[in-house]
């Protein structure tokens, strides 16, 4: 008897955690992992659920820049999407996201912040589709403030209407903004963290989605000479290193070694993937190679919800989605006699 419980319990817990993963999530990705640099900033939503997304708040981490002072009517990014409509159940948009001034848009601020109606900078964004507007998006963004700087240093805010009457519904989206935020300066565990609320669960407690970006990310790269029948025999070198990221092993990435008879002509020899701590290890023919190298690009990760941390401005949100920021790293050159 103790043990059907068990397993009831086990399945429950199972169909608790994939109600989760079916609602709404979102992650943020940069282009670049170099300290104080804007690059890309590559923010990805998807809502899979039942019950329609009705608000996406999206919190940039303490010491981020956010350059809002951008030309008004200027394009500063893309966004690719997919949507629902009463005739098409997957309808791919897309359009340019154009830098508005906030004081026309002041009834969708009114009706989505209403404790906040003129914003430091509003975002809007046609749906587009085969020359067609299907929809738009308005998203209202606003720099921290006095105290709320040691938290967050923006919020990005964006309300969606019923499907019902909108006409559609936000199934998937990417929006690549450009030049808008940069990297912090110094090094650390940075968290972007998103709230959000889907339309039955208004007013209860929302679901929330973290992602950490760990700055810096390191590779190392050692080498040694392996010569298993003496110094007649075939010669192999052994190359070895960790992958790290804020001082954390990040396990299970690939990571590219190259060699070459000279630095500017290194190709690629093999791969490894990274293991406990980080480290990897591959054994090659050292043949007329005399330079290696490492280099990573590390894709975006799952990571365990137990490295969610509760959020100061919204404690009772559940933690339904946790990534790992991609990365990029390539290791100093070692070299052979």
């Amino acid at each position: 008897m103790l043990k059907v419980v068990a397993i009831l319990s086990a399945l429950a817990a199972a169909t608790a955690g994939a109600a989760l993963a079916a609602g709404p999530t979102l992650s943020v990705a940069a282009s670049t992992s170099q300290y104080s640099v804007a690059g890309a900033t590559i923010i990805r939503f998807e809502d899979t659920g039942t019950d329609p997304t009705a608000s996406v708040d999206l919190f940039a981490p303490a010491g981020y820049g956010a350059n809002l002072d951008q030309p008004l009517g200027a394009t500063i990014g893309i966004l690719d999407a997919h949507v629902a409509t009463a005739s098409v159940a997957d309808l791919r948009v897309a359009g340019s996201i154009k830098n508005a001034d906030p004081a026309t848009v002041v009834a969708a601020a009114a009706a989505c912040t209403p404790d906040r109606t003129v914003h430091d900078a509003a975002w809007t964004v046609n749906l587009n589709a085969g020359g067609t507007t299907v929809g738009r998006l308005v998203l209202f963004v606003d720099r921290a403030a006095g105290a709320q700087t040691v938290d967050y240093s923006a919020r990005i805010r964006s309300c969606f209407d019923d499907p019902a009457t909108a006409g559609y519904r936000l199934l998937r989206a990417t929006l690549t903004l450009n030049g808008l935020f940069a990297n912090p300066a110094a090094a650390g565990e940075y968290r972007w963290t998103t709230i959000l609320r889907t339309l039955s669960q208004l007013p209860t407690a929302p679901v929330q989605s973290q992602t950490i970006v760990s700055l810096p990310p390191k590779l190392t790269l050692a080498r040694k000479l392996i010569r298993p029948h003496g110094r007649h025999g075939r010669t192999f070198i052994r190359l070895s290193g960790a992958v790290t990221a804020g001082g954390r092993g990040v396990s299970g990435v690939r990571v590219q070694v190259l060699g070459g008879p000279r630095a500017a002509s290194l190709t690629r020899l093999t791969y490894a993937t990274s293991f406990g701590g980080g480290k990897y290890e591959v054994v090659a023919p050292l043949k007329g190679n005399k330079v290696f190298r490492s280099t990573i690009s590390a894709p975006l990760r799952d990571g365990p919800l137990a490295r969610c941390d509760s959020f100061k401005f919204q404690p009772d949100a559940i933690c339904s989605s946790l990534t790992l920021a991609p990365f990029t790293a390539q290791s100093p050159a070692v070299r052979v006699g």
